[in-house]
Protein backbone atom coordinates (compact mmCIF):
# COMPACT_ATOMS: atom_id res chain seq x y z
CA UNK A 1 0.00 0.00 0.00
CA UNK A 2 1.28 3.58 -0.71
CA UNK A 3 1.94 4.99 2.47
CA UNK A 4 1.97 8.74 1.40
CA UNK A 5 -1.63 8.11 0.60
CA UNK A 6 -2.08 6.35 3.82
CA UNK A 7 -0.96 9.35 5.81
CA UNK A 8 -3.44 11.68 3.80
CA UNK A 9 -6.14 9.24 4.15
CA UNK A 10 -5.90 9.54 8.47
CA UNK A 11 -4.81 12.87 7.93
CA UNK A 12 -7.96 14.38 9.75
CA UNK A 13 -7.73 12.11 12.63
CA UNK A 14 -4.12 12.59 13.65
CA UNK A 15 -3.43 14.69 16.73
CA UNK A 16 -1.69 17.89 16.00
CA UNK A 17 1.74 16.68 16.96
CA UNK A 18 1.36 13.60 14.37
CA UNK A 19 0.09 16.48 11.80
CA UNK A 20 3.21 17.99 11.81
CA UNK A 21 4.98 14.75 11.13
CA UNK A 22 2.70 13.88 8.79
CA UNK A 23 3.16 17.86 7.17
CA UNK A 24 6.80 17.50 6.87
CA UNK A 25 6.75 13.87 5.65
CA UNK A 26 4.45 15.01 2.66
CA UNK A 27 6.49 17.92 2.18
CA UNK A 28 9.90 16.61 2.41
CA UNK A 29 9.67 13.05 1.29
CA UNK A 30 12.92 12.35 0.16
CA UNK A 31 15.18 14.19 3.17
CA UNK A 32 12.89 11.93 5.34
CA UNK A 33 14.32 8.68 4.10
CA UNK A 34 18.01 9.60 5.20
CA UNK A 35 17.10 10.54 8.59
CA UNK A 36 17.54 9.46 11.69
CA UNK A 37 14.70 8.98 14.28
CA UNK A 38 16.65 12.11 16.68
CA UNK A 39 16.61 13.80 13.35
CA UNK A 40 13.46 13.79 11.92
CA UNK A 41 12.25 14.77 15.34
CA UNK A 42 14.10 17.63 15.82
CA UNK A 43 13.07 18.88 12.25
CA UNK A 44 9.72 18.14 13.03
CA UNK A 45 9.98 19.67 16.84
CA UNK A 46 8.33 16.44 18.21
CA UNK A 47 10.13 13.73 20.19
CA UNK A 48 11.42 9.85 19.00
CA UNK A 49 8.57 8.97 20.93
CA UNK A 50 6.09 10.85 19.12
CA UNK A 51 7.48 9.50 15.83
CA UNK A 52 7.17 5.32 16.99
CA UNK A 53 3.46 6.65 17.64
CA UNK A 54 3.20 8.11 14.38
CA UNK A 55 4.14 4.87 12.76
CA UNK A 56 1.92 2.76 14.98
CA UNK A 57 -1.13 5.08 13.81
CA UNK A 58 -0.26 4.27 10.10
CA UNK A 59 -0.04 0.33 11.30
CA UNK A 60 3.28 -0.16 11.34
CA UNK A 61 6.29 -0.55 14.03
CA UNK A 62 8.26 1.87 14.15
CA UNK A 63 10.02 4.49 12.42
CA UNK A 64 12.32 2.07 10.70
CA UNK A 65 9.70 0.91 9.19
CA UNK A 66 7.94 4.00 7.91
CA UNK A 67 11.14 5.10 6.51
CA UNK A 68 11.00 1.71 4.78
CA UNK A 69 7.52 1.52 3.24
CA UNK A 70 7.94 5.44 2.43
CA UNK A 71 10.92 4.37 0.21
CA UNK A 72 9.04 1.47 -1.43
CA UNK A 73 5.89 3.82 -1.89
CA UNK A 74 8.39 6.46 -3.99
CA UNK A 75 10.36 3.64 -6.15
CA UNK A 76 6.33 2.75 -7.05
CA UNK A 77 5.45 6.06 -8.06
CA UNK A 78 6.47 7.66 -11.61
CA UNK A 79 6.28 11.56 -9.86
CA UNK A 80 7.22 11.84 -6.35
CA UNK A 81 4.02 14.20 -6.62
CA UNK A 82 1.61 11.36 -7.61
CA UNK A 83 0.39 11.71 -3.89
CA UNK A 84 -1.10 15.25 -4.19
CA UNK A 85 -3.92 16.59 -5.64
CA UNK A 86 -4.66 17.17 -9.24
CA UNK A 87 -3.22 20.60 -10.14
CA UNK A 88 -4.57 23.40 -12.53
CA UNK A 89 -3.46 22.24 -16.48
CA UNK A 90 -1.82 19.30 -15.25
CA UNK A 91 -0.68 17.04 -18.37
CA UNK A 92 -3.11 13.52 -18.92
CA UNK A 93 -0.10 10.97 -18.36
CA UNK A 94 0.48 12.76 -15.04
CA UNK A 95 -3.44 12.39 -14.46
CA UNK A 96 -3.14 8.84 -15.19
CA UNK A 97 0.09 7.99 -13.05
CA UNK A 98 -1.76 9.38 -9.64
CA UNK A 99 -5.46 7.48 -11.21
CA UNK A 100 -3.49 4.35 -11.23
CA UNK A 101 -1.61 4.79 -7.58
CA UNK A 102 -4.95 5.50 -6.18
CA UNK A 103 -6.58 2.88 -8.18
CA UNK A 104 -3.85 0.34 -6.67
CA UNK A 105 -3.63 1.41 -3.45
CA UNK A 106 -7.29 0.87 -2.92
CA UNK A 107 -7.36 -2.81 -4.16
CA UNK A 108 -4.35 -3.82 -1.60
CA UNK A 109 -6.25 -1.72 0.99
CA UNK A 110 -9.46 -3.42 0.33
CA UNK A 111 -7.84 -6.65 0.17
CA UNK A 112 -6.61 -6.41 3.38
CA UNK A 113 -9.37 -5.51 4.88
CA UNK A 114 -12.26 -7.39 3.99
CA UNK A 115 -12.02 -11.01 5.16
CA UNK A 116 -12.11 -14.17 3.68
CA UNK A 117 -14.84 -15.05 6.47
CA UNK A 118 -16.95 -12.48 6.09
CA UNK A 119 -16.94 -12.89 2.22
CA UNK A 120 -17.65 -16.93 2.57
CA UNK A 121 -20.33 -15.94 5.28
CA UNK A 122 -22.48 -13.61 3.60
CA UNK A 123 -22.39 -16.14 0.26
CA UNK A 124 -24.05 -18.74 2.27
CA UNK A 125 -26.13 -16.50 3.75
CA UNK A 126 -27.40 -15.94 -0.37
CA UNK A 127 -27.88 -19.68 -0.91
CA UNK A 128 -31.11 -19.48 1.95
CA UNK A 129 -32.16 -16.08 0.71
CA UNK A 130 -35.59 -15.81 -1.22
CA UNK A 131 -35.10 -12.19 -1.65
CA UNK A 132 -32.05 -9.89 -1.57
CA UNK A 133 -32.95 -6.29 -0.51
CA UNK A 134 -30.46 -3.47 -1.79
CA UNK A 135 -30.24 0.07 -0.56
CA UNK A 136 -27.90 3.10 -0.93
CA UNK A 137 -28.12 6.51 -2.03
CA UNK A 138 -26.29 8.18 -3.99
CA UNK A 139 -22.70 6.98 -5.40
CA UNK A 140 -23.81 4.10 -3.31
CA UNK A 141 -26.79 3.64 -5.19
CA UNK A 142 -24.49 2.83 -7.93
CA UNK A 143 -23.17 -0.02 -6.33
CA UNK A 144 -27.07 -1.45 -5.51
CA UNK A 145 -27.57 -1.28 -8.67
CA UNK A 146 -24.18 -3.25 -9.81
CA UNK A 147 -25.63 -5.60 -6.99
CA UNK A 148 -29.30 -5.82 -8.73
CA UNK A 149 -27.97 -6.30 -12.20
CA UNK A 150 -25.35 -8.80 -11.44
CA UNK A 151 -27.64 -11.20 -8.71
CA UNK A 152 -30.75 -10.91 -11.00
CA UNK A 153 -28.81 -12.29 -13.87
CA UNK A 154 -27.68 -15.49 -12.31
CA UNK A 155 -31.18 -15.80 -11.08
CA UNK A 156 -31.17 -14.28 -7.46
CA UNK A 157 -34.25 -12.39 -6.69
CA UNK A 158 -33.40 -8.88 -5.98
CA UNK A 159 -35.22 -5.57 -4.82
CA UNK A 160 -33.68 -2.48 -5.60
CA UNK A 161 -35.73 1.31 -5.21
CA UNK A 162 -34.53 4.79 -4.26
CA UNK A 163 -37.64 5.12 -2.60
CA UNK A 164 -37.20 4.84 0.88
CA UNK A 165 -40.54 4.59 1.93
CA UNK A 166 -41.64 2.30 -0.76
CA UNK A 167 -39.07 0.39 -0.12
CA UNK A 168 -39.33 -0.18 3.90
CA UNK A 169 -42.94 -1.38 2.85
CA UNK A 170 -41.49 -4.14 0.82
CA UNK A 171 -38.93 -5.32 3.27
CA UNK A 172 -41.63 -5.63 5.59
CA UNK A 173 -44.13 -7.21 3.41
CA UNK A 174 -41.73 -9.90 2.45
CA UNK A 175 -39.46 -10.05 5.45
CA UNK A 176 -38.98 -13.82 5.25
CA UNK A 177 -36.13 -15.56 4.20
CA UNK A 178 -34.29 -11.89 2.71
CA UNK A 179 -31.84 -10.32 3.67
CA UNK A 180 -30.77 -6.80 3.43
CA UNK A 181 -27.47 -5.02 1.73
CA UNK A 182 -26.91 -2.13 2.83
CA UNK A 183 -24.03 0.55 1.17
CA UNK A 184 -22.68 3.68 2.71
CA UNK A 185 -19.74 4.72 2.82
CA UNK A 186 -19.28 6.68 6.38
CA UNK A 187 -22.44 4.08 7.58
CA UNK A 188 -23.54 7.08 9.31
CA UNK A 189 -26.33 7.85 6.38
CA UNK A 190 -29.75 8.54 7.96
CA UNK A 191 -31.89 6.76 5.43
CA UNK A 192 -29.56 3.80 5.29
CA UNK A 193 -29.08 3.17 9.07
CA UNK A 194 -33.01 3.94 9.27
CA UNK A 195 -33.73 1.04 6.82
CA UNK A 196 -30.85 -1.13 8.75
CA UNK A 197 -32.55 -0.75 11.90
CA UNK A 198 -36.37 -1.94 10.67
CA UNK A 199 -34.19 -4.86 9.04
CA UNK A 200 -33.42 -5.66 12.49
CA UNK A 201 -36.57 -5.67 14.12
CA UNK A 202 -38.34 -7.58 11.59
CA UNK A 203 -35.00 -10.11 12.30
CA UNK A 204 -34.05 -9.60 8.34
CA UNK A 205 -30.07 -10.28 8.53
CA UNK A 206 -28.07 -6.80 7.42
CA UNK A 207 -24.75 -6.92 5.60
CA UNK A 208 -23.24 -3.95 5.69
CA UNK A 209 -20.69 -2.67 2.53
CA UNK A 210 -19.21 0.25 4.58
CA UNK A 211 -15.37 1.44 5.48
CA UNK A 212 -16.18 2.22 9.13
CA UNK A 213 -17.27 -0.52 11.57
CA UNK A 214 -17.74 1.23 14.61
CA UNK A 215 -20.58 3.37 12.45
CA UNK A 216 -24.44 3.36 12.99
CA UNK A 217 -24.62 1.20 10.10
CA UNK A 218 -21.33 -1.13 11.25
CA UNK A 219 -22.76 -1.72 14.68
CA UNK A 220 -26.12 -2.44 13.28
CA UNK A 221 -24.82 -5.15 10.68
CA UNK A 222 -24.79 -8.69 10.90
CA UNK A 223 -22.28 -9.23 8.24
CA UNK A 224 -19.90 -6.53 7.73
CA UNK A 225 -18.05 -6.41 4.05
CA UNK A 226 -15.46 -3.83 4.73
CA UNK A 227 -14.07 -1.47 2.13
CA UNK A 228 -11.50 1.44 2.00
CA UNK A 229 -12.84 5.19 2.59
CA UNK A 230 -10.09 6.71 0.04
CA UNK A 231 -8.27 9.97 1.06
CA UNK A 232 -9.07 12.95 1.77
CA UNK A 233 -8.41 14.83 -1.40
CA UNK A 234 -10.86 18.13 -2.37
CA UNK A 235 -11.64 17.15 -5.44
CA UNK A 236 -13.53 13.91 -5.52
CA UNK A 237 -11.21 11.61 -5.81
CA UNK A 238 -11.42 10.39 -2.13
CA UNK A 239 -15.79 9.87 -3.01
CA UNK A 240 -14.12 7.69 -6.33
CA UNK A 241 -11.93 5.70 -4.88
CA UNK A 242 -14.65 4.73 -2.23
CA UNK A 243 -17.09 4.16 -5.12
CA UNK A 244 -14.80 1.73 -6.68
CA UNK A 245 -13.67 0.12 -3.56
CA UNK A 246 -17.44 -0.71 -2.80
CA UNK A 247 -17.60 -2.24 -6.13
CA UNK A 248 -14.45 -4.28 -5.79
CA UNK A 249 -16.16 -6.13 -2.59
CA UNK A 250 -19.25 -6.61 -4.81
CA UNK A 251 -17.33 -8.38 -7.46
CA UNK A 252 -15.62 -10.22 -5.13
CA UNK A 253 -19.46 -11.29 -3.39
CA UNK A 254 -20.04 -12.28 -6.67
CA UNK A 255 -17.69 -14.04 -7.98
CA UNK A 256 -17.42 -16.33 -4.69
CA UNK A 257 -21.24 -16.89 -4.79
CA UNK A 258 -20.68 -17.76 -8.40
CA UNK A 259 -17.43 -20.13 -7.68
CA UNK A 260 -19.72 -22.04 -5.78
CA UNK A 261 -22.80 -22.53 -8.20
CA UNK A 262 -20.95 -22.56 -11.00
CA UNK A 263 -22.99 -23.95 -13.74
CA UNK A 264 -26.34 -23.16 -12.81
CA UNK A 265 -25.06 -19.12 -12.68
CA UNK A 266 -23.10 -19.68 -15.92
CA UNK A 267 -27.08 -21.24 -17.32
CA UNK A 268 -28.24 -17.83 -15.87
CA UNK A 269 -25.61 -15.60 -17.84
CA UNK A 270 -26.15 -17.46 -20.97
CA UNK A 271 -29.85 -17.58 -20.91
CA UNK A 272 -29.82 -12.85 -20.50
CA UNK A 273 -27.00 -13.06 -22.60
CA UNK A 274 -29.41 -14.60 -25.73
CA UNK A 275 -32.44 -13.00 -24.73
CA UNK A 276 -30.90 -9.38 -24.74
CA UNK A 277 -29.14 -10.48 -28.14
CA UNK A 278 -32.78 -11.21 -29.44
CA UNK A 279 -33.96 -8.11 -28.58
CA UNK A 280 -30.99 -6.33 -30.00
CA UNK A 281 -32.19 -8.07 -33.28
CA UNK A 282 -35.83 -7.15 -33.16
CA UNK A 283 -35.08 -3.43 -33.09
Amino acid sequence: MNTFLIIKQKYKNLSPVERKIADFILEKEDEVLSMSVQEMAKQTGTSAAALVRFSRTLGLEGFTQLKQKLSASLASMENPTDFEEVRQNEDVASIKSKIRIRMSNMVEQTNALLTDESVTSVSKMLDNTNMIFVYGIGASSLVAQDIFQKFTRIGKTVFFSQDMHHFAASMVAFDKNSLFIAISNSGKTKEIVTLALIAKKYKIPVIAITSSPTSDLGLAADVLLNSTSGDTFVLRAAATMSLMAQLYVVDILFYSYLSNHFDESLEGIQATRDIIRELEDKE
